[in-house]
Formats: C-alpha cells, structure tokens, sequence
C-alpha cells in the first residue's frame, strides 16, 4: 500500500510540477512587465516583453493543418490572454495573465488542462 502511494506521489509530480515552476516564470515574466510599467506608458511594450520571455520556456500543444495535436516549444501565450489596466486617478497598474496547459496523463491518451492565472497589482516602483 505504501509502494503505490509513493508511486502515485511521484507519477503526479513528474507530471504535473513542471507546469507548475513554468507558472513561477510567468510570474516572473509578468513581475518584470510590471516593474516597466512605472517607465512606459505603452502597454504593447509590456506585452512584448512577456510574451518573449514566456515564448522560450516550456511547450505547449497545437492543432496542425491536419488536424493533429504537436506539442511545440513556448507556452503559446497571445496578447489577447495579458490584460493590463491603468487607473485613470492613480498610478495603480494591474497586470492580469490568464492562459491554460493541457496535460497528458501518461500512459493513457487523457487529457487534463490545467487554468492559470497571474495577476501583479499596485504602484510599479514602490
């Protein structure tokens, strides 16, 4: 009984802790946005820089013209899943990042997705 629940731990974490630590980099990716907001007021530049950072970490699945599922590198994030808002009576910046995972639960075809959601609130520079 305890062989199977050591197993069953560590079949869960080889699968899905690797999306988790890709969520600590869009953290960072969307922390390092943030911290650009107090110098620009261009929110595509805020954009661009997580879309760049979160485009060279991890992989993602795609359906190609036939069809089929590839898994590709990059998380796939758009600019339509970073949303950013300004107050219009304060400094306050709101940076939210919404984006999903799918999971293969191996060795089975299954598939599980897995919804994230970052968001950094505040005054950039305080």
């Amino acid at each position: 009984m305890l062989l199977t629940l050591v197993a069953g731990v560590i079949y869960v974490g080889v699968i899905f802790v690797p999306f988790y630590v890709d969520n600590f980099a869009v953290k960072e990716a969307v922390t390092a946005a943030y911290n650009m907001a107090a110098q620009t007021t261009d929110d595509d530049s805020l954009r661009n820089t997580i879309l760049e950072r979160t485009s060279r970490m991890g992989n993602h699945w795609e359906r190609d013209e036939h069809d089929r599922d590839i898994l590709v590198p990059g998380l796939g994030l758009t600019a339509e899943q970073i949303t950013i808002e300004r107050s219009d009576v304060t400094p306050n910046v709101r940076i939210q990042v919404d984006y999903s995972r799918r999971v293969r639960l191996k060795p089975t075809k299954r598939i599980h997705t897995l919804n994230f959601r970052v968001v950094k609130e505040g005054v950039p520079g305080q």
